[in-house]
Protein backbone atom coordinates (compact mmCIF):
# COMPACT_ATOMS: atom_id res chain seq x y z
CA UNK A 1 0.00 0.00 0.00
CA UNK A 2 1.20 3.39 -1.30
CA UNK A 3 1.83 6.52 1.39
CA UNK A 4 -0.56 8.64 -0.19
CA UNK A 5 -3.33 5.65 -0.19
CA UNK A 6 -2.61 5.07 3.72
CA UNK A 7 -2.86 8.89 4.50
CA UNK A 8 -6.18 8.70 2.54
CA UNK A 9 -7.76 5.76 4.18
CA UNK A 10 -6.37 7.15 7.88
CA UNK A 11 -7.96 10.86 6.89
CA UNK A 12 -11.05 9.36 5.88
CA UNK A 13 -11.20 7.11 8.89
CA UNK A 14 -10.47 10.00 11.43
CA UNK A 15 -13.53 12.03 9.56
CA UNK A 16 -16.19 9.50 9.80
CA UNK A 17 -14.92 9.61 13.78
CA UNK A 18 -14.91 13.11 13.73
CA UNK A 19 -18.10 12.73 12.28
CA UNK A 20 -19.83 10.55 14.38
CA UNK A 21 -18.61 12.30 17.56
CA UNK A 22 -20.46 15.54 16.13
CA UNK A 23 -23.57 14.00 15.16
CA UNK A 24 -23.95 11.74 18.51
CA UNK A 25 -25.57 14.68 21.24
CA UNK A 26 -27.93 15.69 18.31
CA UNK A 27 -29.22 12.26 18.02
CA UNK A 28 -29.12 11.41 21.28
CA UNK A 29 -31.34 14.37 21.69
CA UNK A 30 -34.04 13.43 19.03
CA UNK A 31 -34.02 10.00 20.71
CA UNK A 32 -34.87 11.74 23.81
CA UNK A 33 -37.19 13.63 22.63
CA UNK A 34 -39.07 10.75 20.71
CA UNK A 35 -39.01 8.45 24.11
CA UNK A 36 -40.88 12.00 26.25
CA UNK A 37 -43.47 12.25 23.32
CA UNK A 38 -43.99 8.30 23.51
CA UNK A 39 -44.20 8.64 27.55
CA UNK A 40 -46.64 11.76 27.28
CA UNK A 41 -48.63 9.39 25.15
CA UNK A 42 -48.26 6.26 27.60
CA UNK A 43 -49.90 8.43 31.01
CA UNK A 44 -52.63 6.77 32.89
CA UNK A 45 -56.12 8.49 33.03
CA UNK A 46 -54.44 9.21 36.64
CA UNK A 47 -52.00 11.91 34.62
CA UNK A 48 -49.42 10.37 36.41
CA UNK A 49 -46.24 11.54 34.89
CA UNK A 50 -44.67 8.15 33.09
CA UNK A 51 -40.47 8.37 33.21
CA UNK A 52 -39.31 8.19 29.28
CA UNK A 53 -36.45 5.71 30.37
CA UNK A 54 -35.91 3.57 33.25
CA UNK A 55 -33.13 5.60 34.35
CA UNK A 56 -34.68 8.32 34.41
CA UNK A 57 -35.09 11.09 37.55
CA UNK A 58 -38.24 12.59 35.90
CA UNK A 59 -41.59 12.25 34.19
CA UNK A 60 -43.32 13.94 31.39
CA UNK A 61 -46.24 16.15 32.12
CA UNK A 62 -46.76 17.85 29.01
CA UNK A 63 -45.91 20.74 26.43
CA UNK A 64 -45.29 24.06 26.52
CA UNK A 65 -45.77 25.92 23.08
CA UNK A 66 -44.01 29.71 23.23
CA UNK A 67 -44.26 31.16 19.86
CA UNK A 68 -42.59 28.41 17.49
CA UNK A 69 -40.67 26.56 20.22
CA UNK A 70 -42.20 23.23 21.58
CA UNK A 71 -40.66 22.19 25.15
CA UNK A 72 -41.81 19.40 26.95
CA UNK A 73 -42.66 19.92 30.41
CA UNK A 74 -40.91 17.82 33.09
CA UNK A 75 -42.70 16.67 36.98
CA UNK A 76 -39.44 17.91 38.17
CA UNK A 77 -36.70 20.92 38.21
CA UNK A 78 -33.96 18.42 38.70
CA UNK A 79 -30.16 19.04 36.56
CA UNK A 80 -30.99 15.90 35.00
CA UNK A 81 -34.44 16.89 34.10
CA UNK A 82 -33.59 20.77 32.89
CA UNK A 83 -31.01 18.64 30.23
CA UNK A 84 -34.17 17.30 28.67
CA UNK A 85 -37.05 20.27 29.10
CA UNK A 86 -38.04 22.69 31.21
CA UNK A 87 -38.90 21.28 35.18
CA UNK A 88 -42.20 21.86 37.41
CA UNK A 89 -41.27 23.16 41.05
CA UNK A 90 -42.24 20.51 42.85
CA UNK A 91 -43.18 22.44 46.04
CA UNK A 92 -46.03 23.09 44.27
CA UNK A 93 -49.23 20.77 44.30
CA UNK A 94 -50.30 19.25 40.70
CA UNK A 95 -53.35 21.69 41.51
CA UNK A 96 -51.39 24.56 42.14
CA UNK A 97 -49.79 26.91 40.08
CA UNK A 98 -47.84 26.03 37.28
CA UNK A 99 -44.03 27.30 38.31
CA UNK A 100 -41.40 25.85 35.95
CA UNK A 101 -37.23 26.69 35.31
CA UNK A 102 -35.46 26.00 32.58
CA UNK A 103 -32.05 26.79 31.06
CA UNK A 104 -31.67 30.38 29.58
CA UNK A 105 -29.26 28.74 26.71
CA UNK A 106 -31.35 25.59 25.71
CA UNK A 107 -34.97 25.50 26.46
CA UNK A 108 -36.04 28.86 27.67
CA UNK A 109 -33.77 30.63 25.12
CA UNK A 110 -36.94 31.81 23.70
CA UNK A 111 -38.18 34.17 26.77
CA UNK A 112 -35.65 36.03 25.49
CA UNK A 113 -37.78 37.70 23.26
CA UNK A 114 -41.24 36.86 24.99
CA UNK A 115 -43.45 39.95 25.42
CA UNK A 116 -46.26 40.87 27.24
CA UNK A 117 -49.20 39.94 25.55
CA UNK A 118 -47.66 37.48 23.74
CA UNK A 119 -49.61 33.42 24.28
CA UNK A 120 -48.27 30.95 25.91
CA UNK A 121 -49.81 27.22 25.54
CA UNK A 122 -49.62 24.30 28.18
CA UNK A 123 -51.18 20.93 26.74
CA UNK A 124 -51.06 17.89 28.75
CA UNK A 125 -52.95 14.44 27.88
CA UNK A 126 -56.20 16.13 29.45
CA UNK A 127 -56.33 18.97 27.60
CA UNK A 128 -54.87 22.86 26.89
CA UNK A 129 -54.47 25.90 28.28
CA UNK A 130 -53.65 29.13 26.78
CA UNK A 131 -51.88 31.90 29.09
CA UNK A 132 -51.29 35.72 28.38
CA UNK A 133 -47.56 36.68 29.25
CA UNK A 134 -49.09 39.63 31.72
CA UNK A 135 -45.68 40.71 32.72
CA UNK A 136 -41.15 40.31 32.73
CA UNK A 137 -39.10 41.13 34.81
CA UNK A 138 -35.81 40.32 36.44
CA UNK A 139 -35.34 39.02 39.87
CA UNK A 140 -32.23 39.32 42.11
CA UNK A 141 -32.46 36.44 44.75
CA UNK A 142 -30.08 38.43 47.00
CA UNK A 143 -33.30 40.94 47.66
CA UNK A 144 -35.99 38.57 48.97
CA UNK A 145 -38.25 35.61 48.39
CA UNK A 146 -39.87 35.01 44.98
CA UNK A 147 -43.58 35.22 45.69
CA UNK A 148 -45.67 32.34 44.05
CA UNK A 149 -47.99 32.95 41.29
CA UNK A 150 -51.76 32.98 41.84
CA UNK A 151 -53.54 29.43 40.88
CA UNK A 152 -54.76 30.97 37.44
CA UNK A 153 -51.50 32.10 36.65
CA UNK A 154 -48.17 30.82 35.42
CA UNK A 155 -44.45 31.48 36.03
CA UNK A 156 -41.61 30.62 34.12
CA UNK A 157 -38.31 31.44 35.93
CA UNK A 158 -34.69 31.26 33.93
CA UNK A 159 -31.32 32.78 34.68
CA UNK A 160 -30.17 36.35 33.75
CA UNK A 161 -28.43 37.64 31.52
CA UNK A 162 -28.98 35.51 28.66
CA UNK A 163 -25.97 35.86 27.24
CA UNK A 164 -23.92 35.21 30.84
CA UNK A 165 -21.64 32.46 31.31
CA UNK A 166 -21.84 32.36 35.22
CA UNK A 167 -23.81 29.62 36.01
CA UNK A 168 -24.41 30.65 39.70
CA UNK A 169 -25.81 33.60 39.01
CA UNK A 170 -28.15 35.38 41.44
CA UNK A 171 -30.83 37.21 38.92
CA UNK A 172 -33.52 35.41 37.10
CA UNK A 173 -35.69 36.43 34.36
CA UNK A 174 -39.55 35.91 35.16
CA UNK A 175 -42.53 35.40 33.04
CA UNK A 176 -45.90 35.70 34.46
CA UNK A 177 -49.00 34.64 32.71
CA UNK A 178 -52.76 34.41 33.53
CA UNK A 179 -55.28 31.78 32.50
CA UNK A 180 -56.25 32.95 28.92
CA UNK A 181 -59.44 30.66 28.87
CA UNK A 182 -59.63 27.89 25.85
CA UNK A 183 -59.41 25.02 28.00
CA UNK A 184 -60.31 21.89 26.29
CA UNK A 185 -60.67 18.37 26.81
CA UNK A 186 -59.28 15.33 24.88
Amino acid sequence: MTRLRLTAILTALSGAVFLAKGLWIPLKAELAYGLMDRALAQQTAAKAAVRPWSWADFGVLGKLTIGEDVIHVLDRATSQALAFGAGRHEEYSANGPLVLSGHRDTHFSVLESTREGDPVAYETRGGSTLYRVTDTRIFDLREGVLLPPGPDQMMLITCWPFDGIDPDTPKRFIVLAETAGSVSGR
